[in-house]
């Protein structure tokens, strides 16, 4: 699972804590989710240790590899 794919699954108790146990604040975690901003190769690990490896190392260093691309429409 992406950092954003945990961030819509899991209420934002449960997104805070894990954030928290990883050792980044839940702004810098939102910001990794929604804007997808980029992670570290240590975050990556903390993210996975403190999700229980529900977030996994390689889904956070590449989420576009793992993520639906969004819908893209022609211009009408």
């Amino acid at each position: 699972m992406t950092p954003r794919q945990f961030y819509y699954a899991y209420p934002k108790e449960r997104v805070e804590q894990v954030a928290r146990d990883a050792g980044t604040t839940f702004a810098n975690f939102k910001q990794i989710a929604i804007a997808r901003g980029s992670v570290g190769r240590g975050l990556a690990e903390r993210l996975c240790r403190a999700s229980h490896g529900q977030i996994s190392e390689l889904e956070s260093l590449y989420p576009e590899r793992y993520e639906e691309p969004a819908e893209v429409r022609e211009a009408s």
